[in-house]
This record gives structure tokens, sequence and C-alpha cells, in this order.
């Protein structure tokens, strides 16, 4: 079985991991900014329809993002639709986010906003 600190560790084996701005849309009023620096983009099987709940149009794209940045002591940050992930000078829009592998990745289905 394997433990979440190996699965943490694993994630430092990801080549191609890039900075990015998450602008997270909590209940209150006022949004909350947090800075990562190990998100990656994971392409999608372009057969798929749809993943869990979510009807694909065919434009997602996926963004990994560790829980250990999003939540460095442990805050109780989630990620959730509506909310924004900036990569250089991309802005996505998240759809669908879950956090996954041992509570260690959030996992966020994304589109492009189109300025």
């Amino acid at each position: 079985m394997i433990h979440q600190s190996i699965a943490q560790s694993l994630i430092g084996l990801i080549p191609g991991k890039l900075p990015a701005v998450l602008t997270l849309l909590p209940d209150s009023a006022s949004p909350d900014t947090v800075k990562v620096f190990n998100a990656w983009l994971k392409p999608m099987d372009v057969d798929l329809s749809t993943y869990g709940n979510l009807n694909l149009q065919g434009d997602e794209t996926m963004i990994k993002i560790p829980d250990s940045e999003l939540n460095p002591a442990s805050n109780g940050r989630e990620i959730r639709s509506r909310d924004q992930i900036a990569i250089g000078r991309t802005n996505y829009r998240v759809v669908s986010a879950r956090l996954m592998s041992l509570r260690t990745v959030w996992q966020c289905v994304v589109r492009k906003e189109i300025a």
C-alpha cells in the first residue's frame, strides 16, 4: 500500500512543472490568491465524452496542483468550479476539481478563457 508521503515525493519526478496563480472564490466576499510552483498540464483523452458527471465539450484541459502547495499549513483551501488558474499569460476557468492520489494532488478540468 502506498502512503501519502511516498505519493507526495513522487510528484518531484513529474517533468514539465510550471508556476501558476490560483484565484479561489470561496463563499465569502473576497477571493483568495495562491501562487504554486509545481503545477502541470495533462492532456485529456480525446475519446472521452464525459469525465465523472461532467459532459465534455472537447476544449478542456487537465491541470494538476499539489495540495502541499495549495495548503502548506493545512489551511483547508479547496479548488472549486468557477475558480481561476493562470499559467503564464493563459487564464483557465475550473469546470471540475477533485482531490486525488491519497489527498496529494488536485485534479482540475479547466477551459481556457477567451479574453
